[in-house]
């Protein structure tokens, strides 16, 4: 079982793990472990059970409320729910004077930072100190990271053109990053968006897309636009895509 649960976070994948904590049964020894992915499909002994499909409801909760828990079932089992996942990841691609702080605020909160840009002055280890940092081109460098549900990209970049080189590759990826941000006005948002449309980039992604970046704080300075930022991967994050919409869509922000 610890070979699959190892080969699931490799993969960056996000799944409940149903362990068994004290069981009456002399087949279901406390110790069992059983895998449930987010399609619901179950790996281990509790699938075989009469109750696997509450134990799967039970995983469902588990992954709606990102917390753990730990329920009594069937004459004093205890099973316990986890979310397991891969580290967290914040992919920024640009390095400018936003970057700074967000980088330096994602890491006390946990994130792992890789930042991204093609200018080595900006992009440069002293500015982003415990940061990944990546002085290249952003099309080469972009290529060679992988993009999970455990991955949360932000472009904030000098330019359409950039952004645009940056959104393609982020959204061309095989797999869904858990977010993808973009900075910028509603003309440059549209221009990148509609030229994105035209290169096939898939429509459900772009639909995707958190634009204008942020929670809608009244942010101004690099620090408060990157607190707005952080704020709403951290929403992400903990509750889901969705209530980082409905924040925004309550105060009519966004596509």
């Amino acid at each position: 079982m610890q070979k699959r649960i190892n080969e699931l976070l490799s993969r960056g994948e996000t799944f409940c793990l149903a362990t068994v904590i004290e069981s009456p049964l002399a087949a279901l020894p406390s110790g069992s472990k059983t895998i449930i992915l987010r399609n619901g499909e179950m790996e281990g002994p509790l699938a075989e059970t009469d109750w696997k499909e509450e134990i799967r409801s039970q995983a469902f909760l588990a992954f709606r409320d990102r917390k753990k828990k730990l329920l009594e079932y069937h004459g004093g089992m205890k099973i316990f729910f986890d979310i397991l996942m891969s580290d967290i990841k914040l992919l920024i691609c640009g390095a400018g004077h936003i970057a700074v702080p967000l980088a330096r605020f994602a890491r006390d909160v946990g994130f792992y930072v890789i930042v991204v840009d093609d200018r080595p002055d900006f992009a440069h280890p002293s500015r982003f100190p415990e940061c990944e940092v990546i002085a290249e081109d952003f099309i080469p460098a972009l290529r060679r990271i992988p993009v999970s549900s455990t991955t949360f990209c932000v472009v904030i970049t000098r330019g359409h053109e950039h952004d645009a080189e940056c959104l393609q590759e982020i959204l061309g990826k095989k797999s869904d990053a858990a977010y993808v941000g973009l900075i910028g006005s509603s003309r440059r948002v549209r221009f990148v968006v509609e030229m994105l449309s035209r290169q096939g980039i898939r429509k459900d992604r772009l639909d995707n897309l958190f634009t204008p970046i942020g929670l809608p704080i009244g942010a101004e300075s690099p620090e408060e636009i990157a607190v707005s930022i952080l704020g709403e991967m951290v929403c992400v994050r903990k509750k889901g895509p969705e209530q980082a919409r409905l924040l925004r869509r309550a105060v009519g922000v966004g596509l």
